[in-house]
This record gives structure tokens, sequence and C-alpha cells, in this order.
């Protein structure tokens, strides 16, 4: 199943409404540090991560090998960040290998993730309108045991979702225009050259359960194509993971 772009716009937009909410910006199930002490093992999920290129007149077009790239930043980040923690095995999800149930299964997973990360968004970070604070208290969000067939040598499953929209230089062209011209009717206008966000949910293997919730998102400020850049959004998401690295490595 294809994402909508349309409904995903209307999370990226959600998640950078909620960018500058009051900590704690994580979610984590009510049970997490019962729960959190049985994983000693993560297989890390790349579920999408998707990279447009956003012209002068707003056309966006997917571009494969800026996804790619992406998707090789991020996974690398999280594993050397995870990889951190002391007694915690990082596996790579072995996507080249699945058989044809596996796939069926990952792309009714992602389809779900998709539900569930709106929901997540729209009702534990939105606008107070769409905000249920009884879902922040109780977070109980599941993915069903199905998530088990995925991998059957894991404890947790941890799910990334990325999405970086790059103006092209026409486009930065244009904004920046359009700030002058604003300047000089006494109007302010804050340019909006590209929006990148990326979250991530740690899943009980074994019951579908969505264990802790992250996000960052950004408006402009970064670019999945770039490894450091893409490192430092990686590094902010994951300082509150549930599984905390050594004291020391934080120096």
């Amino acid at each position: 199943m294809r994402l909508n772009i349309k409904i995903f716009s209307l999370i990226l937009i959600g998640l950078l409404i909620s960018a500058c909410a009051t900590p704690p910006r994580y979610r984590a199930h009510p049970q997490l540090d019962t729960k959190i002490e049985k994983v000693k093992t993560i297989t890390v999920i790349p579920l999408k991560i998707d990279v447009y290129q956003v012209t002068a007149g707003g056309v966006k077009e997917k571009m494969d090998e800026w996804c790619i790239q992406a998707k090789r930043n991020v996974l690398t980040a999280i594993e050397d960040d995870l990889k951190l923690r002391p007694l915690l095995n990082i596996r790579s999800f072995p996507e080249t290998l699945m058989s044809e149930d596996k796939k069926i299964n990952l792309e009714q997973t992602g389809a779900l993730f998709e539900a569930v990360n709106s929901s997540i968004i729209f009702h534990t970070y939105g606008q107070p309108i769409h905000r249920f604070p009884e879902k922040i208290e109780n977070f109980d969000y599941t993915l069903g045991p199905e998530v088990r067939q995925l991998s059957n040598q894991t404890d947790a499953l941890l799910l990334v979702r990325g999405v970086d929209n790059i103006s092209t230089g026409g486009r930065k062209a244009l904004q920046a225009g359009s700030v002058i011209l604003g300047a000089l009717v006494g109007v302010q206008v804050t340019p909006m050259l590209g929006a990148t966000a990326v979250n991530l949910a740690l899943v009980d293997a074994n019951t579908g359960e969505v264990l802790w919730f992250n996000f960052h998102a950004s408006a402009g400020d970064h670019d999945l194509r770039d490894p450091i850049n893409t490192t430092a959004m990686v590094m902010d998401i994951l300082k509150d993971f549930p599984i905390k690295k050594p004291v020391e490595s934080y120096d």
C-alpha cells in the first residue's frame, strides 16, 4: 500500500508543530520500565525513508538515489548510536533475503504503522483540539502480534519512518525573493526551504505493542543526504531512548 502524500504531509505538519512541545517529547507505554528489562536484542527495520525534490512551483518528485543515500545514513546513525548501549545486541533487517510471506507481512506492517503513526502524531502531539491527554498517559498503541513473523530472533523491533523535502535552487531563490519583498512592504515572511522528519517506534516483537516513540522534525535545517547532519538528528531522537548509554559516553 502506497502512503497518500497528502496524509503524510499532514503528519509532517503535526511533527513540525509539536517539535517545540514541552519535554518529554517522547511517548512511552505505561509499563515501559518493566517491559524494557526483557529487551536484549533489537532489529532495526526501515519501513520508508523518502526524499523528494521540490521545485519553485511546489512540484514534488521522489528521488530514488537520494532515498537510498538517506536510508543508509539514517540506519548507520541509528545502529552506531545503539551499539554504545551496554549488553544490547543490534540486528540489521535482511530485506534482500526475505521470503514472499515476510515481504507481504512487512508491507502490511508498514501500512498499519502509517495509520498508527498518524494517530500518535495527531492525538498525542497535535493541536489541542485533536489531542487526547488520556492517550499520552495511557500510551497503548499496538501493531498486533503478527509482527513476530518478521523476525524470530529478536526481542523488539525499531521501526523507522522518515521523509525529506529538498528545495531546488529555483525554489530557494523564490523563497529569498519573498522574504525581500515582504521586508519592503513591512511583512515578515519565514521561508520554508524544506521539511525533514524522522520518527522511531520501539515495538515489542511478541505482542506488537509500541513501547516507545520519538521523532525529530525541522523546516529546512536538516538534510538526510548528509551523514553528519543525519547523525545529529538521530542522536537527538535517541537521547531519550529507554536503554541508556554509559554516563562516560556522553562526554
